[in-house]
This record gives structure tokens, sequence and C-alpha cells, in this order.
């Protein structure tokens, strides 16, 4: 491997959460940032990415199920690896959709120590 930084997409609503982020991952990655459904659809289908780190609730701003839907439409699990982002106790359903479709899920608050080994892992 040549060492190239890999791209990642946070898609994030919260901006404490991506500043958060960012900061963590800022040394090891190149990051963009975005906080809607239609802007990460829009990101996804106009660059090429490593890893989507994915917030479940945008509250009005989409859902990240629908992007998770519209990724795994287009790209498999280890095309596109997704890891799931959320503060919020899912339902049993949605834990059985997150683990078919996504690689991996962090709870928050964010951790960084505990996001950069599951980007490790995924990557």
């Amino acid at each position: 491997m040549s060492g190239e930084r890999k791209n990642i997409l946070v898609v994030e609503d919260n901006l404490e959460t991506q500043l958060i982020v960012k900061v963590a991952l800022r040394d090891s990655y190149n990051i963009e940032l975005t906080n809607n459904a239609n802007d990460a659809i829009s990101f996804i289908d106009k660059n090429s990415f490593d890893l989507i780190l994915l917030d479940i609730n945008l509250n009005d701003e989409g859902d990240g199920k629908d992007i998770l839907s519209f990724l795994r439409g287009k790209y498999d699990k280890t095309e596109l690896p997704v890891i799931v982002m959320t503060a919020y106790d899912l339902s049993d359903e949605d834990k059985i959709y997150f683990a078919e479709n996504a690689n991996s899920f962090i709870p928050k608050p964010i951790d960084k120590n505990i996001i950069c080994n599951e980007i490790e892992k995924v990557i």
C-alpha cells in the first residue's frame, strides 16, 4: 500500500460531533463533512470515498437509514463500508437492518479511540 490517505465522508447534523470526528481523524484521513441526506448522496455520486461515517438521525435533514438503503443499492459492504453512529436506542428491527447493511456501529457520544479503532478494522 502506498500510504495514500483514505477519504471519509461524515454525514452528521450535530456540529459538535462533526468537530470531534474531524479533529480525531484529520491527521490520518481526508475528511468531508455534510449534515443532510441530499448533500451526502450528491457527494457520494461525485466523489470517491473509502468509508462513510453515518449518523442515523439527521433531524429534519433526512434519515441515515434512507442513505444506507441508497448506498446498498449501488455498493456492497466491501465496496463502500459504512459505520453507523447514533445516540439513540434502536428498535430490534433497526438493529437487524443495520447489522445486515452497515459494517460497524459506534454509539454516541463519540470516543476518539473507539472511532479510530473501528475505522482501522473496517478499512
